[in-house]
């Protein structure tokens, strides 16, 4: 089981579960690297919480935004409505979710450094397992050097206020 959703009407729990089958090659032994930041929201947030709880990888970046209980607007007046959670996530693993408190990231950093620490903790990863190898251990050490110098990608860093405000190319 991956995840329980529990909802106030009906008093009704649904179970979610992976499939048995899954038709093509599989990633499995591969590592996985999930990018998040504080606009890692929802859906995605359960995603990074299920690969994070469920040990299938590591997360890198912000702690995310927090929203993990379903629900829906009610209007309450002409002119104002109001989001109220009717249901609950609840991870098999950690008996609670992320509501309010977002998904803390294995590796912390800046949402604008999370591609380049994700990309240099795979290269590292990769040359554990190629060690015997030294032309690949080689190849892998310069991919490492030069990851290394990447810059941040300040577009990405949306912890910077007027980030991610990117404008449409002129004609």
């Amino acid at each position: 089981m991956f995840n329980t959703f529990y909802e106030r009407e009906g008093n009704q729990t649904e179970q979610f579960w992976t499939s048995p089958f899954v038709p093509g090659q599989r990633l499995n032994g591969k590592p996985v690297y999930v990018l998040t930041s504080p606009r890692t929201f929802s859906a995605a947030e359960e995603f990074s919480y299920d690969i994070q709880t469920h040990k299938l990888g590591t997360l890198v970046g912000a702690t995310t935004g927090g929203g993990a209980n379903p629900g829906g607007r009610f209007r309450v007046h002409e002119h104002f409505a109001v989001f109220i959670p009717t249901g609950r996530a609840l991870n098999p693993v950690t008996k609670t979710n992320w509501e309010g408190v977002g998904v803390k990231p294995d590796i912390a950093t800046k949402p604008g450094e999370a591609l380049r620490v994700a990309h240099i903790e795979a290269l590292k990863k990769i040359m554990e397992s190629v060690k015997d190898d030294p032309d690949r251990t080689a190849a892998l050490k310069r991919a490492l050097d030069d990851a290394g110098k990447r810059p941040d990608d300040p577009e990405t860093d949306f912890m910077r206020p007027g980030a991610g405000m990117r404008r449409p190319p002129s004609s």
